[in-house]
């Protein structure tokens, strides 16, 4: 049964009753024993038997307010994890190198190794320039003998090109990788040495 809004307090022998208060759709508070269906979304108020709030029930969170959460929870994971990954490689720079030097040393190490293999493609893209030119002299020679060049011959030559073409592509390649690896030996650089002053800064007086 509904009450008026006024009509909270209760009888002495019904102090132990409990009256939940809503607003209706007309924006007016109403109180009863029973919430109207409708109503069990909002947030309400419970009331013991001398008019004093016992409970607040909060309102039913919409979709988009759910969602939100989620999406919140979701950065806050997705946060946590990114921080233990850094905490991890915090601990793997400052147990694998000694000093500032280390890691330049492995940079140039790294950089060396890959500057090596660049050279060996570029020899290699020398001999393939060659063999292309030589199946190429090898075609026109039959061309301008008035001979038609076999299909084995011309299948070779193109095999030849792809194979050039993929070498160089290597070759370009190996510059990139070059860069990328000063960019990552630069950053954790700079991480071991702002861990080091960490280390090493004068802690607060208690």
């Amino acid at each position: 049964m509904a009450l008026s809004a006024g009509a909270v307090a209760a009888p002495p022998a019904a102090q132990n009753h409990r009256v939940q208060c809503w607003t209706d759709e007309r924006g007016q508070r109403a109180c009863g024993d029973s919430v109207p269906p409708q109503y069990v979304g909002q947030e309400r108020q419970v009331f013991d038997g001398q008019g004093r709030v016992r409970e607040v029930k909060p309102r039913e969170k919409t979709d988009a307010e759910y969602a939100a959460e989620a999406q919140a929870a979701r950065e806050r994971e997705e946060a946590a994890r990114r921080a233990q990954k850094q905490r991890d490689y915090d601990r793997f720079l400052l147990g694998t190198y000694n000093s500032e030097k280390d890691i330049e040393r492995a940079r140039d190490e790294r950089i060396a190794m890959l500057d090596g293999r660049q050279r060996l493609a570029a020899r290699t893209i020398a001999d393939n320039e060659k063999a292309v030119a030589q199946q190429q002299a090898r075609i026109d020679g039959l061309l301008k003998a008035g001979k038609t060049p076999g299909s084995a011959l011309t299948q070779k030559l193109e095999d030849l090109k792809r194979t050039l073409d993929a070498n160089r592509q290597a070759h370009a390649e190996f510059d990139a990788e070059k860069r990328e690896v000063a960019e990552k030996y630069g950053d954790d650089l700079a991480r071991y040495r702002a861990l080091r002053a960490q280390q090493v800064a004068p802690k607060p007086s208690p």
